[in-house]
């Protein structure tokens, strides 16, 4: 079997001179990079050259143990088959926009006779039309809550054919007025498609062809002096003409526009798209980009907009708007019909701007909610330190407890706490061997003494919190002095009123109960407390539950086993006679006797 560099010097001797897209694999044989070339040949010989700049480039090389390659007439068709790729494979590599699949869609089921219209996460390819997506979830609520007052469609999965009553009755959204019925012939299916023609030119953002539709209804019922509904569809029009005038008009050409915004800091980045529909800005949609580190803006916006728009190519607006020039710009231009265009003034800048700084407003929140969780932890244990005076930061902490029943299967437990949270890999157990009967001062020195002796294996806590009072405390700190450990501090915890005692202190710290070094230390007692009682309940359980079967020597588990399976219970098998017993296959007539004899 060649070696790494030999298989891969025989693919590169075979490269093409020719378009195409690159796929290198790792030693799983897992794709973590899709790349595209205009001469296959030498962009990816380029690779192995010697010559890489970057750090995230020789990570990857390091890596590469095979490559594969598809063909392809252009590069346009190379930027596709790339993007699609990249989506199918989402390499570790590859800057990656993350899958907006998540987010929800309002559809509109446009091949079905009566269609209908809810709300999903599943994009398909299968004909309906797709609006969103939505990043707030209350707007999407919000236009739905609109909706389905002026433009009343049915949300259910009923199989409707035009001209035939198949259902003895409507749903509840029929009585509300949300749903015209067409379950039940209530409206025809030409009436019906003229709302759901105004619902997609809504969504569409054409409001005044929608009023100007309801206008001419309006005036055909008070014609026929239906003066009800004209006036419910009066009311339509001024809602969505209040809507109207609720958005901001950023152009006057009503024409449709995607304006894009990015921002980077350090490994995180986010691009934002301001969807601009008839003039009025509609919508934004934030991304957040992966394996951007190393990466400038330009590379990250041309991996973004082959990513985003694969699947939007019948459906791009009449201007792209773009923050920053992306790598490759001509390709990506005739891609996209030549549709980018990177403004420098006026107030095609202005609006760009509006988008960076969402863009640069969401990087700051990711890290603010960083910084949150992580001051959850920080915030007690430097309180902690503070409150008590302690030498260090306490970042590693153990808390030891006993449990035991009237002195019976006594057993201790230590937890490990690490910047406040738990790190049950540190967690142990003990049986306790040298105290006889019911002495929680013994068995907590028992505990201590041996978790110190083995400390060298374990990682050193800074602080040693034990579960009691004065008197706990006072014997527990004996053996640190004993063992001579100077770089461990310790503390106490009593459960009456939660007072801290410190070794030397006669007087308690009270904490106050809003504190959260407090609560730390009460979930690390607490912790220790269950860790302490299920062990204990297990080993009493086993010792309780254990077959009087076990105590007979020369029975093994497979012939207790074949007794059991025989007669049920050791009862069933105490009552049973000798001739009984040496019917089951293996069991001797001395072998039979002596079960017999140990049972009685």
């Amino acid at each position: 079997m060649p070696s790494k560099s030999d298989k891969i010097k025989q693919k590169l001797a075979l490269l093409p001179d020719s378009p195409g897209v690159y796929l290198m694999l790792n030693a799983s044989e897992k794709v973590i990079y899709v790349g595209k070339a205009k001469v296959l040949k030498n962009r990816v010989r380029s690779y192995f050259s010697g010559s890489v700049a970057d750090n995230k480039t020789r990570e990857l090389v390091s890596k590469i143990v095979d490559l594969d390659y598809f063909l392809t007439e252009t590069e346009e068709q190379a930027l596709v088959l790339e993007a699609n790729l990249i989506k199918k494979y989402r390499p570790k590599y590859n800057i990656l926009l993350k899958d907006d699949k998540q987010f929800p869609f309002i559809k509109i089921t446009v091949t079905e006779d009566f269609p209908r219209l809810f709300v999903t996460r599943n994009l398909q390819k299968d004909g309906s039309k797709y609006f969103g997506h939505y990043i707030d979830s209350r707007a999407i609520r919000k236009t739905l809550r609109l909706m389905e007052w002026i433009f009343p469609m049915r949300t259910c999965s009923r199989e409707i054919v035009e001209g035939k009553k198949l259902f003895q009755r409507a749903c509840i959204n029929f009585q509300m007025g949300k749903c015209p019925a067409p379950c039940l012939g209530k409206i025809s299916k030409k009436d019906y498609l003229k709302v759901t023609k105004n619902a997609i030119n809504f969504l569409n953002g054409r409001n005044q062809d929608v009023i100007d539709d309801l206008m001419l209804q309006m005036k055909e019922y008070s014609a026929n002096l239906e003066f009800e509904r004209a006036a419910k569809t009066r009311d339509n029009i001024s809602d969505i003409q209040k809507l109207n005038n609720s958005r901001n008009l950023f152009f006057t050409d009503q024409k449709n526009r995607d304006v894009i915004g990015i921002y980077k800091e350090d490994n995180r980045s986010a691009v934002v798209v301001l969807k601009i529909l008839v003039g009025k800005l509609l919508n934004k949609e934030i991304y957040n980009m992966d394996n951007v580190e190393g990466r400038d803006v330009n590379q990250i916006m041309a991996a973004f907009l082959q990513q985003y728009y694969s699947e939007k190519l019948d459906s791009l607006p009449s201007n792209i708007l773009l923050q920053v020039e992306p790598t490759e710009f001509e390709i990506l231009n005739n891609w996209l019909k030549n549709k980018l265009f990177v403004p420098q003034r006026g107030e095609k800048r202005s609006i760009i701007q509006i988008a960076r700084d969402n863009a640069f407003n969401h990087v700051e929140e990711q890290k603010l909610k960083y910084l949150r969780k992580s001051n959850r932890t920080i915030f007690p244990i430097k309180e902690l330190k503070d409150k008590l005076g302690l030498i260090k930061l306490p970042r590693k902490m153990i808390c030891l407890d006993i449990s035991t029943i009237q002195g019976t299967d006594t057993v201790s437990s230590l937890v490990f706490f690490e910047n406040g949270k738990p790190k049950k890999k540190n967690y142990r157990h003990f049986i306790i061997k040298t105290v006889q009967g019911q002495d929680d001062f013994a068995s907590l020195a028992e505990t201590l003494k041996r978790y110190l002796l083995k400390i060298a294996e374990q990682e050193k806590p800074d602080l040693i919190v034990i579960d009691g009072g004065k008197g706990q405390l006072s014997s527990a700190y004996q053996i640190l002095l004993e063992m001579k450990v100077e770089d461990i501090e310790m503390i106490s915890l009593a459960k009456r009123l939660e007072e801290v005692f410190l070794p030397g202190r006669s007087e308690s710290i009270i904490l106050p109960r809003t504190s959260s070094a407090l609560r730390m230390l009460i979930n690390l007692r607490d912790e220790a407390h269950r860790f302490a009682i299920t062990f204990h309940r297990k080993k009493r359980s086993k010792r309780t539950l254990q077959s009087e079967l076990d105590r007979i020597e020369g029975i093994g588990d497979k012939m207790k086993f074949q007794l059991l399976k025989e007669f049920g219970s050791v009862e069933n098998i105490s009552n049973a006679s000798v001739e009984d017993l040496i019917r089951v296959r293996g069991l001797g007539r001395k072998s039979a006797e002596k079960v017999l004899s140990q049972l009685h």
